[in-house]
């Protein structure tokens, strides 16, 4: 008998899996590739110039990469894409908010209040109207 280096329970000298863990006492050997098998291995482009950190996955891509060419998201700048596109979204919608929404609905406002009085006029008329009438 021996013992498992994991739990120290009392296993038996052939043992290869610990029975009261479940730890490999022995790992199997890994097969030899044989000759069919290939090895491929993926070497990053050498291209000079600056590089930069990928925000996703931390892997050195060129200065000039609009995407990372190991995880394949967009990144502007050393930056997401999302966030540039955000900013770019956000600036777009001001535009719009105070270009166009803001000056249309003060506008309108203003129109509102000129036909409001309008309508008041109108009506202390006719009330005047009415005065005369009944006399």
């Amino acid at each position: 008998m021996k013992k498992c280096p994991y739990c120290i329970a009392d296993i038996r000298i052939e043992a290869k899996k610990c029975k009261f863990c479940g730890e490999w006492v022995e790992r199997p050997e890994p097969a030899a590739p044989g000759p069919t098998e290939m090895k491929l291995t993926v070497q990053p482009p050498t291209r000079p110039g600056p590089t930069k950190a990928c925000p996703y996955c931390s892997a050195e891509i060129p200065g000039d990469a609009w995407t990372c060419m190991y995880c394949k998201q967009g990144v502007i700048g050393g930056k997401p894409a999302a966030v540039g596109g955000m900013v770019i979204f956000a600036f777009i919608a001001a535009i719009f908010f105070f270009g166009f929404w803001l000056p249309g609905c003060i506008e309108m406002q203003k129109k509102h209040e000129s036909n409001e009085e309008q309508w008041q006029r109108i009506h202390r008329m006719r009330q005047d109207q009415d005065k005369f009438l009944v006399r």
